[in-house]
């Protein structure tokens, strides 16, 4: 492990911490610093520690660094490199890429990303991180895939953070007296730091006005150190006695929190106070928590007790809580200790935070062969963005911290949305790069193998499968619709290349007797249904929020419709469609809602049927998230969807549907359900359409009722497509 130096801080005892308990689960911990006062502790504990100029950017520092780590991993026979800090990071990134060891790091706090630092930060392989909002920072702000990060906590040692710690000769040391009422601070006093510290002795003469005896121990040492020193002279001789003792740099830090009645602070120092049963004040440069209880865990939690995001300290809010405490009965204040004490050993222990490495460890050490999914990703287009949603979620029901590639249209936008790798759909020397470091390729979902939108998107998927093939990668058509297939040379190929697939999953049945019609007699074909079908259900609330927004009154009956151009539309498509939209309005009071679900090819025949209608109607203007989309179809009434992830999205919220068929999966999928309204676009009648509404209208509960009865069957089949994948990946076949 290794790290910028050994003194007074958080991440500094977390390693200490990590490296102690590492060792006594049997690792060989060897740490690298530029050292400090901890380095005693390890040694005392059997963990070698080699002083490494680690501490700056100093070019000679880092160039010497560079040396000794290198000689070090050699020398120790490392067989894992784990990092703390950005310094340490980058020279053992440059390491690891010509050493070839595994490289884990840990984020401990939020760096700043200006002036090209973002881009001399190296992350590892895999990155732990100590809370989810440092898990969403590295995400957001370095693109680093959900799966290669790992969340831990800041384990505490809960026997030497006890209410029963010995502080005798602290006591004696400091001149504490059995009655008199300390506070004790702890923290690094650094200028990025010291913020509260210094709120603190600001508030000294005021608070010692009112609490009896007051004691404030000031725990810390770093680069404000000095200017402390003189605000506590000025504010100790104000008073006229020593208030406020400073102890600088300290390890008995367990010792030094014994005698305090209450603590301020925050990060590891909190949570130690609170295993010593101690109230704590949450507060620092961050922000502000306040007294802490039961009420403030989740904000806690939320940011690693570092107050990120929260409202700024302030000396009044400080003063506020500090007075407040000490006028609440010593039976309350003695319950707030109790409360902290149990929570970290409940959730805060050193051998979970020491299992959360070691399972990163094994992660690096296993370095997982990517898993390639291609298919129709990056073109802003809903059902396509569903596919991909449900096929990561499905993986990752099944495999812990999959390493995930997507071959995308837009591989930044796939990577910020999805958090995992991406790479651009039409790179042949990326694509053929991954593929020779990949282990598997996922070919879906949607109907990919056909050729009525054209031979070219055919030939480039079947490309990628044979490039797979060829390259010893298993292949698998993750839950695929087939066909129509028309021209007999795509037939030949596409008969030729999937025969060679290690696994074969179909949406449904009619795509399993067109596999077999057009020859495919791969015995490793299993129809499951679509990976969409998986997806959580959505949030009816969120809807209406939704639709409010884009100024439809989200109480009002809706019709929703879902439209798309296509070569083979009746000459009086949209007239039908509009007069249909009308006749639901006039009829039964539905308000008609278009939701363009691929807005760049969907939107303009939107507005061609709105202009033809009668009456008001609306078209959703914003792009949304599959979520944000389910959560809007969940607010239909009644759903006209040509698209077959609007049926699909429809389905899920067991929302009463019409499908129009442009497509033979429309149909496939209107049979699959055993829905019986559906209609052919090439002769759409509004006779049909208004028949339809009727039905649906005057069977709507039995209808509603079957449609969830149906999705409850086809999700339990949907769920096989992961479980499947996952099978074949790690054990090379699959048993049905």
């Amino acid at each position: 492990m290794s790290l910028m130096q050994l003194n007074i801080g958080g991440a500094e005892t977390h390693v200490v911490e990590l490296a102690k308990e590492l060792k006594r689960k049997g690792f060989n911990v060897i740490v690298t610093s530029n050292g400090g006062v901890y380095v005693k502790e390890l040694e005392e504990n059997g963990i070698k520690h080699y002083h490494v100029p680690l501490q700056n950017k100093n070019p000679f520092n880092m160039i010497k660094a560079t040396h000794l780590l290198k000689k070090i991993v050699k020398e120790e026979n490392i067989d894992i490199v784990h990092s703390h800090a950005r310094i340490p990071s980058f020279i053992l990134g440059k390491l690891h890429k010509k050493m070839k060891f595994p490289f884990v790091t840990t984020a401990h706090w939020v760096f700043n990303t200006r002036y090209g630092l973002k881009y001399i930060t190296d992350w590892g392989e895999k990155t732990v991180a100590v809370s989810e909002d440092i898990k969403e920072y590295l995400m957001n702000n370095y693109h680093i895939p959900e799966g290669d990060i790992n969340v831990t906590i800041n384990g505490i040692d809960t026997d030497k953070f006890s209410p029963d710690t010995d502080c005798g000769n602290i006591k004696e040391e400091l001149s504490i007296n059995e009655d008199d009422t300390v506070i004790t601070y702890v923290s690094r006093l650094d200028e990025s730091r010291s913020l509260v510290a210094k709120h603190l002795i600001e508030i000294v003469p005021d608070l010692d006005k009112t609490i009896e005896n007051l004691r404030v121990v000031v725990v810390g040492a770093g680069d404000d150190f000095d200017n402390i020193k003189t605000m506590t002279q000025n504010v100790n001789k104000k008073i006229g006695r020593e208030v406020i003792t400073l102890t600088g740099a300290r390890t008995d830090i367990n010792k030094l929190i014994a005698p305090c009645r209450l603590f301020v602070g925050v990060s590891r120092a909190a949570l130690e106070a609170m295993a010593a049963e101690k109230p704590v004040i949450i507060a620092g440069n961050e922000g502000y928590i306040g007294l802490f209880d039961d009420t403030k865990l989740s904000v806690g939690i939320d940011t690693n007790f570092c107050c990120r995001g929260c409202k700024q300290s302030t000396p009044q809010d400080l003063k506020s809580d500090i007075l407040s405490f000490f006028n609440l009965d010593v039976e309350k204040r003695k319950e707030m200790g109790q409360y902290g004490r149990a929570l970290i050993k409940r959730e805060y222990s050193v051998s979970r935070m020491a299992e959360d490495s070691i399972k990163v460890y094994d992660w690096a050490l296993q370095k997982n062969k990517e898993i390639l999914i291609s298919g129709y990703y990056g073109f802003k287009n809903s059902g396509d963005d569903a596919l991909l949603k449900a096929i990561i979620e499905d993986i990752k029901r099944y495999k812990d911290s999959p390493n995930i590639v997507v071959l995308s249209a837009n591989p930044r936008e796939t990577m910020n949305y999805y958090k995992v790798k991406a790479i651009s759909r039409l790179n042949p020397f990326k694509i053929v790069k991954h593929m020779k470091s990949a282990d598997m390729l996922i070919s879906g979902g949607g109907t990919l193998i056909q050729d009525r939108t054209s031979t070219k998107s055919l030939w480039y998927y079947l490309m990628i499968i044979s490039l797979a093939l060829k390259c010893k990668v298993k292949v698998m058509l993750y839950s695929n619709g087939i066909g129509p297939l028309e021209k007999k040379s795509n037939i030949k190929r596409t008969r030729k290349i999937l025969n060679k697939a290690q696994l074969i999953t179909l949406r449904d049945e009619q795509s399993y007797k067109t596999l077999r019609d057009i020859g495919v007699d791969n015995a490793n074909v299993i129809v499951t249904a679509d990976p969409a079908l998986n997806l959580d259900i959505a949030d009816e609330t969120k809807g209406r929020e939704i639709l409010s927004a884009e100024g439809v009154n989200g109480n009002c009956k809706i019709l929703g419709v879902s439209v798309r151009r296509w070569q083979n539309l009746d000459p009086e498509f949209e007239s039908e469609v509009a007069m249909a939209c009308d006749y639901a309005y006039e009829k039964y009071g539905f308000y008609t809602v278009f939701l363009p679900m691929q807005s760049s090819r969907d939107t303009a025949i939107m507005q061609n049927i709105k202009r033809k209608m009668r009456n008001p109607s609306a078209i959703i203007k914003k792009r949304y998230s599959v979520e944000d989309m389910l959560s809007i179809i969940s607010c239909f009434d009644l759903c006209i969807g040509m698209r077959l992830h609007t049926l699909i999205y429809s389905t899920i919220n067991s929302v009463p549907l019409i499908g129009l068929v442009y497509d033979p999966k429309i149909s496939s999928f209107m049979e699959y359900t055993h829905q019986k309204h559906y209609f052919p676009v090439e002769n759409l009648d509004i006779e049909m359409l208004k028949t339809a509404i009727d039905d649906c209208i005057k069977n709507y509960d039995a209808i509603k009722v079957d449609l969830e009865n149906n999705y409850n069957k086809l999700k339990k089949q949907a769920q096989y497509n992961g479980k499947y994948a996952i099978e074949l990946y790690e054990k090379g076949s699959v048993e049905v």
